[in-house]
């Protein structure tokens, strides 16, 4: 859908029992359901004059949309209908990592690390990691890009003495295959939760979202297949380019402990 006539499709009844704000909202999620994936809707100043509102009603109606990932707010170039998102399948399969699940729905992952180093593990990571509290893990940061566009935070844990000298690798790339081919460490299994939080001013910021945005938390630890504990990880992903699905399969599978890419 192309040619779209905004001002007829937005053109409200003042008179209605119901607010302005959600008439917007219900007209405009109308138009997103034709539209294809990332085609840019009106400024805030033009749905004020196609629906006849206030600059505080078309904000909040943009606003809903965008925290149910119908539309993408994208700092100094406007606001889209939501790219096609990434399935991730939760359960049923070993833990995969993004790039590989990236390249395999032939998307182009791409990696920023912003923070990479040895430190104490905290008390809480610690059961999840084998270790004491205090004891040596090394922590990488790095900013997940799908199609040149900000994804996911990762904010990985491994245990130090099953990765030596992995701080002097190339960091950018698949971490399940840097550890499967230098360490032959491949997770077996895990457990992954799934949560929403509001992205504070660094999230926002990195992910190129607005202030209080949902965003999909997620903490995955898993386990090579002797056992061996390997990562604790936290993720913080977009709505708008995350979608989760749910294999179900008798008792095979439980919604608890399910595994995002």
């Amino acid at each position: 859908m192309t040619d779209i006539d905004w001002a007829r499709r937005l053109a409200l009844e003042p008179g209605a029992a119901v607010p302005l704000y959600y008439q917007l909202r219900e007209r405009l999620r109308a138009v997103i359901g034709e539209c294809e994936p990332d085609t840019p809707i009106p400024a805030e100043k033009d749905l004020m004059v196609f629906a006849g509102v206030s600059r505080a009603t078309a904000r909040r109606a943009i606003g809903d949309l965008v925290q149910e990932g119908l539309l993408v707010a994208r700092q100094g170039s406007g606001t889209y209908t939501a790219p096609v998102g990434v399935t991730s399948e939760l359960l049923g399969s070993r833990p995969a990592g993004f790039t590989e699940t990236m390249a395999r729905l032939g998307r182009k992952p791409t990696t920023r690390v912003l923070a990479a180093r040895a430190q104490p593990c905290a008390a809480d990571l610690a059961p999840a990691l084998g270790l004491e509290a205090g004891g040596e893990v090394v922590f990488l940061e790095r900013l997940r890009l799908l199609d040149d566009e900000p994804c996911m935070i990762e904010s990985a844990h491994l245990p130090a003495e099953l990765v030596p000298g992995i701080l002097d690798e190339d960091l950018t790339g698949s971490l399940y295959g840097l550890l499967r081919l230098k360490y032959g460490l491949t997770p077996a299994s895990g457990k992954e939760t799934i949560g929403a939080v509001n992205a504070d001013y660094r999230l926002a910021g990195l992910l190129h979202v607005p202030m209080a945005a949902a965003l999909l938390a997620t903490a995955r630890s898993t386990v090579t297949e002797g056992g061996l504990p390997l990562e604790y990880t936290i993720r913080h992903a977009r709505g708008d380019l995350a979608v989760f699905s749910v294999e179900l399969n008798d008792a095979k599978n439980a919604l608890m402990g399910q595994e995002p890419s």
